[in-house]
């Protein structure tokens, strides 16, 4: 199959002596009037084609696959297009005044217009997908291309707030970064357009106002009916007018270099650059050809100024517009969005698999995949991935409910309720179950996330529980898997599986008790990273994790034995946060330090503290400080609950040193991360037992946190889940180490206590079933010890 550049350059080639021809034939016309007929007609053909174009794309703007595409945008591009070609007619109207001095500013105008809606179309999708709307990135390690490219972005992203200041009345912030997800109108993007299309404006004013640069009708010959158009300033108002058009296609060039996080399939630098091409070709056949045939068949030279013209215009509009628009119609079937409609089923079946191409083979009688239906599902893919950078949560549910559908038997739309049947299943090719697999997880995701922003939404809430058993369930059953050499695409699977058993209640699948659902969980996530160590070393500590949160400790440190005889930190630690955002397997190992503490094999738990923080804690990133409060949390606790101050002193210094003080920085720097907000109690523990109890410089501001504070509601669930304590009972130490501490006013003190007991007695709701049966048994004993000390620090004496 040809490219749709060697299809470029095939009808350029073709137009060539085509053009040429009808050039003599149409020029040969003795009747101006005949010749004019038959030049209108060709424009208005081609004008009513470009219009089409333009209404379809508007037509069809809330078509999923298209919208990211910006077809209101596009609509507009090809409709400046259709302009600059209807206007092109003047030409054949040499002996008017008013066609000479028109045809110039219409035409010039509307190529400027089309090629500033490039620079704002290239503008809001980098604006949107960008990892920063201000392309403040450092220039140290980047071309002087790429250097010019963000230098553009930027001046562009300075026009849009300009607009959004003075449309207003300067109630908006001018020259503020908004963030990554500040949401890029279509009007912004037209403002920069219009704005860029001053300089143009303005000299076209100027062609039309003042008499002595007006272009008028001038008769060449007196007696015979031959005009042309001229000014008395001469060409130089034409050629400043020509670079004005097309400085907004060189700087649409710039802008559309490659960069990262903006797939290719959203920039048109092959496509202007193909439409460029083509005009010069174009260009020396006819401007040449203007040259010699001077005013002498002024037919001719209307004609070949109007094909100079379409050389240019109408190459823009097929390459970038109606490529777009008839990629997507194909893919989709535009008629996919009348559910009720027959004929919309009908094409849009034309992309799904058949029960014939469903069950294609290879020679050895493996299942084979579609590379029709792959390609479908990777543009949806990449479309779904758009929306969900850009924050269109639901956008992103629909187009992978899209693609899953791609991979249903016949007509059927996939359904979140039914999702895939047997059959289905052992029909997937090794390629489609990767998809499928993936679509799923990623789809739990999305649905996780708007459960969390509606948390009474319980559609949301079942579904992304839905999404990942079913995920893990087809990956399970499939034949198609024992054709996988890699098998990592579900491994994030088994990982959000284990989030969701961790922090939230859910209902096993195919009535499983939730040990045994897990139990298999972390069995499977081992078996299917055998061969792929640092895989191997993520699943041991989620297997070593789901023993930990069922009470089986002891079996949970032989497994976290077995991991560490493979997990090297410096080998693996950043493969996996790359992979999985966090490592658990240093997380696991820091967790230990304090169980084996309780279980009262100290010297062990010193040990591998001190193991951790030589070689697992200088590999987590200095950003990552949520990572780094799961892995020394348990490691300060162990520390602090030592007989030596020295070992809490440390445990303070490096609390202090990695979590505490670097968090401060990222608050105060408009990073917030709610997670950190645990860190005021911990240290508030930490001080206390490095200390001895003296009161120290910062303690009445302590006093007024503990006293006042507003915690989330899953602080409680999380602390548990991660640190094997109730976060009210680390609350509740926390109060009861300022109400000791040297200093602590009586009336200070008493409020502490009466809080920290209002905290246990959450703790108590948190760590005992209503069976009166014990949820963690590390926790638990921690809340009783606090407890005790409490009720006896209450006391009267």
């Amino acid at each position: 199959m040809k490219s749709p550049h060697q299809y470029q350059r095939c009808i350029a080639a073709g137009g060539l002596p085509l053009l040429v021809a009808l050039a003599a034939v149409i020029g040969s016309v003795d009747s101006t009037t005949s010749f004019r007929v038959c030049f209108g007609v060709l424009l208005f053909i081609i004008c009513v084609g470009q219009l089409k174009v333009a209404a379809d794309l508007y037509k069809h703007r809330n078509n999923l696959l298209l919208q990211l595409f910006q077809p209101v945008s596009l609509s507009l591009f090809v409709a400046a297009g259709a302009i600059a070609t209807i206007a092109s007619f003047l030409f054949a109207f040499s002996e008017y005044d008013a066609t000479c001095a028109f045809r110039q500013p219409i035409i010039l105008t509307s190529v400027t217009f089309m090629g500033n809606l490039l620079i704002g179309m290239t503008w809001r999708i980098g604006s949107i997908i960008s990892s920063t709307t201000t392309f403040a990135a450092s220039g140290d390690d980047i071309d002087a291309v790429g250097a010019a490219k963000l230098k553009v972005m930027n001046v562009l992203s300075k026009l849009s707030q300009l607009g959004r200041y003075v449309g207003s009345c300067g109630k908006a912030k001018f020259g503020g970064n908004s963030g990554i997800r500040r949401a890029i109108t279509f009007a912004d993007s037209i403002f920069v357009v219009m704005v860029l299309l001053i300089p143009q404006l303005v000299l076209q004013i100027v062609n039309l106002s003042v008499p002595s640069v007006r272009m008028g009708s001038v008769e060449i010959i007196e007696g015979e009916g031959h005009y042309t158009c001229e000014s008395r300033a001469g060409p130089y108002v034409l050629i400043v007018g020509v670079v004005l058009a097309a400085s907004p296609f060189v700087i649409s060039l710039l802008i559309n270099i490659e960069s990262e996080g903006i797939p290719d399939k959203f920039r048109v630098l092959d496509e202007i650059a193909a439409s460029m091409t083509s005009s010069f070709w174009m260009l020396l056949a006819t401007l040449p050809s203007v040259g010699m045939i001077g005013q002498t068949e002024p037919n001719a030279r209307s004609y070949l100024m109007a094909a100079s013209v379409l050389s240019f215009v109408l190459p823009l509009s097929y390459n970038i517009a109606q490529t777009r628009l008839q990629s997507i119609t194909m893919s989709t079937g535009i008629a996919r969005g009348k559910t009720n409609s027959k004929q919309g089923t009908s094409i849009q079946r034309q992309t799904k698999r058949t029960s014939s191409n469903l069950l294609s083979s290879t020679r050895d009688g493996k299942v084979g995949d579609d590379p029709q239906t792959l390609q479908a599902a990777e543009e949806r893919a990449v479309m779904g991935k758009m929306f969900g950078t850009m924050g269109s949560t639901s956008k992103a549910v629909a187009m992978n409910r899209d693609i899953l559908t791609l991979f249903k038997v016949e007509g059927d739309d996939f359904s979140w309720e039914t999702g895939f049947t047997l059959p289905e299943i052992h029909s997937l090719g090794p390629k489609s179950l990767e998809v499928v697999v993936k679509t799923l997880v990623g789809s739990a995701k999305l649905w996780h996330k708007i459960f969390l922003s509606n948390p009474v939404n319980e559609g949301a809430n079942r579904m992304f529980v839905k999404c990942c058993t079913d995920a893990l369930d087809i990956f399970e059953i499939a034949p198609a898997k024992k054709q996988l050499s890699d098998r990592s695409v579900i491994f994030p699977g088994y990982c959000f599986m284990n989030v969701i058993a961790k922090m939230m209640t859910y209902t096993p699948p195919n009535n499983m008790s939730r040990e045994e659902f897990e139990k298999t969980l972390a069995e499977n996530f081992v078996k299917e990273t055998h061969y792929q160590q640092y895989h191997q070393c993520r699943a041991l500590a989620l297997q070593a994790d789901i023993m930990r949160r069922h009470g089986n400790y002891e079996d949970a440190l032989s497994v976290i034995d077995l991991m560490k005889s493979i997990y090297d930190p410096q080998l693996h630690s950043k493969a996996i946060m790359k992979e999985y955002a966090t490592d658990q397997c240093s997380d696991m190992v820091a967790a230990s330090t304090f169980w084996l503490h309780h279980f009262g094999r100290n010297d062990e738990a010193l040990q591998l503290c001190d193991q951790v923080v030589d070689t697992m804690l200088p590999e987590i990133e200095a950003t990552e400080l949520v990572s780094k409060l799961n892995t020394l949390t348990p490691i300060c606790r162990t520390l602090a609950h030592q007989r030596e101050t020295s070992a809490a002193e440390k445990a303070l210094g490096l609390y202090r040193t990695h979590v505490s003080d670097p968090a401060t920085l990222a608050c105060a720097g408009g990073k917030v991360r709610p997670a950190l907000g645990m860190c005021v109690p911990i240290m508030i523990i930490l001080k206390f037992c490095s200390s001895g109890g003296d009161t120290y410089a910062d303690l009445s501001t302590d006093v007024a946190y503990m006293l006042n504070r507003n915690d989330p509601a899953w602080f409680e669930t999380g602390c548990l889940a991660y640190f094997d304590a109730a976060w009210s009972t680390m609350c509740a130490e926390a109060c009861m180490c300022l109400a000791q501490i040297t200093g602590c006013n009586s009336q200070d003190s008493s409020a502490l206590i009466k809080e920290g007991l209002k905290c246990l007695e959450v703790s108590a709701e948190t760590l005992e079933n209503e069976d009166g049966s014990v949820v963690n048994s590390l926790a638990h004993s921690y809340y009783s010890k606090i407890l005790s000390e409490l009720e006896n620090l209450s006391a009267p004496v």
